[in-house]
């Protein structure tokens, strides 16, 4: 300071240690932080197909006729927790569930079982199940599901919505029926939908109700929880019997005595309280698999906590046991050859590989083929691309060959990640880091599936390893094991290579240019 300055009283804070503030650890709520805690152990399953006494002897026909011998976990838990509620509807409120349990580990049987077991026993036909998905894809899926257990055994009807060879006009024919003496009557018991085509209805299908619904499955349920996102929820809640306050008064209990019980399905269950209870949720009830994080001991077993625990929620992201996960470190130029190499050197076969866009989906697609045609050391590699500029019949074509062996190598981008089950995957691909660990976890979740094994290999380069260790981290996951991939192990395709840019480049540069003629009549009228 300078002398000739007056002095002045001031406090030099740098003068003064400042000590970091101690991380406040949050107080879940109860039903979150004692949870009921479900096995993920699929390989020592204890219950079989008939040893659920709540199961009618078709359903669990049924199952045998599939190849079931035993239940797995979370379905021997839910299933007849589901039934033995549900014959509490006529006079108290019955209680919401959320379950979180790794991908693969049979949520969506725990759930049509017991919907089936209950609507059977109603002689009339009303809807009283409402199903929601975040993809088309889901749906049908999902909707294949109810269709085989209810065919040629129950009287019950189930609707996929959102088809694109059916408009709403002849949807609601299939949905709804007029009669001049009593009004609308209902032809379904079961709707499976996306949010999108079921809003429609909402608005636009006179006589549609939800009024009488006895279920609402949310599948995949995080993906619904954006508050800014899913004004369809709220309409859903305003069309159901009950929209009050999630509080059961003797008032509310005389003036509507049933009310929608809520299931709400996820790998990934969100703990944010704001998104939790914009889902109005009663006394909801949480099962959940976990994964021992690193220096906490957590229950393993199949019973309740006796302990609240505190801070954390332990279900948060789950994946199977026989899952294995790997990462390979390399920089991005090198990436395609790296995926080319361990397809090749592992004898890869029925691999999903996913990538961030449609437009890197072709390229990767179109150079991995090229690759194999220069390749002249190796068998044929039958290699083919999911993306939304596929039609819906080559993609579901794609799939089965898949299914078959008889492609080997799928490269997608996330419309495959979340919640579709394709059979036989024994590895996942991830080509780019994720940025959020519930994308982690729902990619590699498509392998290692209902107790099969399967690995998960992520392509890391240098400037993302920061990234994806805070993605491991968030996960509740330790570090990967690390494949190690040398440059002297790339060089022997290097001329095969260079020989598969060049011809990828002499094709674009050969194929006529496709004309807009929409886009071309506009801009003569613009000239104009």
């Amino acid at each position: 300071m300078d002398a000739s300055l007056p002095a002045l009283d001031f406090t030099l804070i740098d003068t003064h240690g400042f000590k970091k503030n101690k991380k406040v650890k949050r107080v879940l709520p109860d039903w979150l932080a004692k949870p009921t805690i479900v096995s993920v152990d699929l390989k020592h399953l204890e219950v079989p197909i008939d040893g659920i006494p709540e199961l009618d002897p078709a359903l669990v026909q049924k199952l045998k006729n599939k190849g079931c011998t035993h239940f797995f976990p979370v379905q021997n838990q839910l299933v007849p927790w589901i039934i033995k509620t549900q014959k509490h509807w006529d006079y108290r409120w019955i209680r919401d569930v959320c379950i979180s349990a790794p991908t693969g580990s049979g949520k969506t049987l725990s759930y049509v079982l017991p919907i089936i077991q209950t609507l059977k026993a109603f002689s009339t036909r009303q809807l009283r199940a409402l199903i929601v998905l975040p993809t088309k894809d889901l749906a049908v899926q999902v909707f294949k599901v109810f269709l085989y257990y209810i065919k040629n055994a129950f009287n019950l009807r189930v609707l996929l919505l959102e088809s694109k060879n059916m408009t709403l006009e002849k949807e609601k024919e299939r949905i709804l029926q007029y009669d001049s003496s009593i009004g609308w009557i209902d032809l379904v018991d079961i709707l499976v939908t996306t949010p999108g085509r079921l809003v429609d209805h909402l608005y636009y299908t006179e006589g549609f109700s939800l009024k009488n619904l006895r279920f609402l499955v949310l599948d995949e349920a995080d993906s619904f929880t954006n508050i800014l996102q899913n004004d369809w929820l709220c309409k859903v809640n305003e069309s159901l019997a009950y929209n009050g306050p999630t509080i059961c008064t003797l008032n509310t209990l005389n003036e509507s005595p049933q009310r929608t019980q809520r299931l709400l399905f996820s790998a990934t269950l969100t703990q944010d309280p704001e998104k939790l209870k914009f889902l109005k949720l009663f006394e909801p009830k949480l099962f959940t698999s976990i994964v021992k994080r690193k220096n906490t001991q957590l229950p393993t077993d199949t019973l309740v906590t006796d302990e609240p625990v505190r801070g954390d929620f332990v279900g948060k992201y789950t994946t199977p046991n026989e899952l294995k996960e790997y990462m390979v470190l390399c920089p991005e130029e090198n990436k395609p050859l790296t995926l080319y190499h361990l397809i090749r050197s592992k004898g890869l076969k029925r691999v999903i590989c996913f990538v961030k866009s449609k437009i890197e989906v072709h390229r990767l697609t179109r150079l991995l083929c090229k690759l194999c045609e220069f390749d002249e050391n190796n068998s044929p590699l039958r290699v083919n691309e999911i993306s939304s500029d596929v039609s819906q019949k080559v993609h579901s074509s794609y799939i089965k060959q898949f299914s078959d062996g008889k492609i080997d190598v799928l490269i997608c981008t996330d419309s495959l990640a979340r919640g579709i089950d394709i059979e036989r995957i024994s590895c996942v691909i991830l080509y780019n880091v994720p940025k959020y660990p519930k994308n982690y976890i729902h990619r590699i979740g498509r392998t290692a599936r209902a107790g099969h094994k399967g690995k998960a290999i992520t392509f890391v380069t240098p400037e993302h390893k920061e990234q994806f260790d805070d993605v491991l981290n968030s996960a509740g996951k330790t570090s990967l094991k690390n494949i190690k991939v040398k440059i002297s192990d790339l060089e022997q395709y290097e001329q095969m290579y260079i020989d598969a840019l060049k011809a990828i480049k002499t094709e674009s540069t050969q194929k006529p240019r496709t004309v807009n003629k929409k886009r071309l009549r506009k801009n003569k009228q613009l000239k104009k």
